[in-house]
């Protein structure tokens, strides 16, 4: 449930929202949610998208911000260069880069490794 569903939404046609209030979320299951500043507390969340957010005790499918505030929040992929507080992730951006700098150097040995492998024994045989 939103706390303060008026303040998003408006009443009178060709209206246009406030799209920079304050949206703050409270025991939902939610498809997707983005805004400028959001506060989530005990809900599941398939996307989240917002420049400041704060979630508590909750489940994430994806989260991303560029300053997200967490307390005891589960989260499969988290994009954020600001993130404080308890959270547990599958994967984030450190973790994300790491991997890749591991295919990068994995790839890079086997290429090595198979160069090396045709100087010292050349395929096909010479023939005879």
């Amino acid at each position: 449930m939103a706390s303060d569903p008026a303040s998003r939404l408006s009443n009178q046609p060709g209206e246009p929202a406030d799209a920079h209030a304050p949206l703050s979320i409270d025991r939902s299951a939610i498809r997707r949610v983005s805004g400028e500043q959001v506060e989530i507390e005990r809900s599941a969340i398939a996307v989240a998208a917002f420049d400041r957010g704060t979630i508590r005790q909750s489940d994430a499918a994806v989260i991303a911000g560029r300053s997200v505030a967490v307390d005891e929040v589960r989260v499969g992929i988290l994009v954020a260069p600001v993130v404080r507080g308890e959270v547990h992730t599958l994967l984030d951006m450190r973790s994300a880069v790491a991997i890749g700098f591991g295919m990068v150097l994995g790839k890079a040995l086997l290429a090595a490794l198979r160069a090396l492998a045709r100087k010292l024994a050349p395929w096909p045989p010479p023939r005879q």
